[in-house]
C-alpha cells in the first residue's frame, strides 16, 4: 500500500513575552515550532518589513521546511528579523541569520539613474505559439 504524503501543517509564529535590545533596537521573541525542530526569532517592528533573498532555483516536492516559510510569516506581521537561529528542540543548531550592523543612511541619487534599467536593457518578449 502506497504512502500517503503528509498534509502541510500550518505553521504559527507565537509571539512570547521576552523582550531584548539588539543593535539599539526593542525585540520580541517568536518562535516556530515543528516535529522536533524549533526556530527562535527576535524580530521587531520598528524597522521596514524584512525583504528576503529569493532563491531561483525550483521548489523541492514534499512539504516546505522551516527555514523556507519564516521569512513570509514575518513579512505578514510587518516583522524584521535581526537574530534566528533553527534548532532541533535538544540538539545542535541548523541554521542562523544573525544582522551584524545598522546603519541608517540617506541614499544620494544625484544623477537620477539608481532605480532605473542599464541604457543596454532591452525586454525580450516570448515566441509566440
Amino acid at each position: 500500500m502506497p504512502m500517503m504524503p503528509m498534509a502541510a501543517e500550518k505553521l504559527e509564529l507565537e509571539a512570547t513575552s521576552e523582550t531584548k535590545t539588539i543593535l539599539g533596537h526593542e525585540c520580541v521573541r517568536y518562535n516556530l515550532k515543528r516535529r522536533g525542530e524549533i526556530m527562535e526569532i527576535w524580530a521587531t517592528d520598528k524597522l521596514f518589513p524584512f525583504q528576503p533573498w529569493q532563491q531561483n532555483q525550483p521548489h523541492r516536492f514534499g512539504p516546505r521546511m522551516i527555514e523556507e516559510q519564516w521569512p513570509e510569516l514575518l513579512q505578514t506581521k510587518k516583522l524584521f528579523p535581526l537574530l534566528a537561529v533553527l534548532k532541533y528542540e535538544n540538539g545542535p543548531e541548523r541554521m542562523r541569520f544573525e544582522v551584524k550592523s545598522i546603519a541608517p543612511e540617506k541614499i544620494e541619487d544625484t544623477d537620477n539613474k539608481l532605480f532605473r534599467p542599464p541604457a543596454d536593457y532591452t525586454e525580450i518578449q516570448p515566441l509566440p505559439f
